[in-house]
């Protein structure tokens, strides 16, 4: 993939670039926000790794702008704040993953690689499974024409799920992606969030249980 790399610390940028660079992707390092924003709205990458604390322009700042622009390039956001509310102001505003530092490279290359199998086609603005819509930009929930109230849990939840119809996640690995650290979660507390889900999405249902595996979503799924 051809990656922008937007981090002002220059020996992170190095490294993150160098291990691009082995794992076979192309990229391109910028170390300043304003540069960052025009680098992106002028030319295509596949993905732009965005730190957040930049000079000039901040990575959230950064974000906003490439939304509003219709810029879909997949973002992921790395952050030294660790605060849900800093973590979740990103997904709002239309990031695909975050990274928070100190992370290790390997990890790093784990998330771009899987940003790379999860769209390998130009991302969409909005998510659907069968009449369930989601807008990615104001992160409004629909079924058919009914607004549906989500918790920032379970906005995340469903976005995880709506991000891949079809496939089967494990109940860890929706604990890692909703939450951060492993002390916040169980895997039985995804079991409660899934129930509410559920209940809130309403019939036909969408969500399914596979057994001893995990959940995934589809269109016209039968009650489980």
């Amino acid at each position: 993939m051809r990656i922008l790399v937007v981090e002002d610390e220059v020996r992170l940028a190095r490294h993150i670039a160098s291990a691009l660079i082995e794992s076979g992707h192309d990229p391109v390092v910028i170390h300043d926000g304003e540069e960052g924003l025009q680098k992106a709205g002028d030319e295509s990458f596949d993905l732009i790794v965005l730190d957040v604390g930049l000079p000039r322009m901040d990575g959230f700042e950064v974000l906003r702008r490439l939304r509003s622009r219709h810029v879909t390039s997949r973002v992921l956001m790395l952050t030294a704040r660790g605060d849900l509310k800093d973590r979740v102001a990103g997904l709002q505003l239309g990031a695909d993953d975050y990274l928070a530092k100190p992370f290790a490279m390997q990890e790093l290359i784990a998330r771009v690689r899987a940003l790379g199998r999860r769209y390998a086609e130009e991302p969409a603005l909005i998510l659907r499974v069968g009449d369930l819509t989601l807008h990615l930009a104001s992160h409004d929930v629909y079924r058919g024409a009914r607004l549906i109230e989500l918790s920032t849990r379970e906005l995340m939840l469903l976005k995880v799920l709506m991000r891949e119809p079809g496939r089967v996640f494990t109940r860890t690995e929706l604990c890692e992606r909703v939450w951060e650290h492993e002390h916040e979660y169980d895997t039985k507390l995804v079991e409660v969030f899934i129930g509410r889900l559920r209940k809130k999405i309403g019939n036909p249902p969408l969500i399914r249980t596979v057994r001893y595996v995990g959940y995934t979503i589809h269109e016209a799924t039968s009650a489980c």
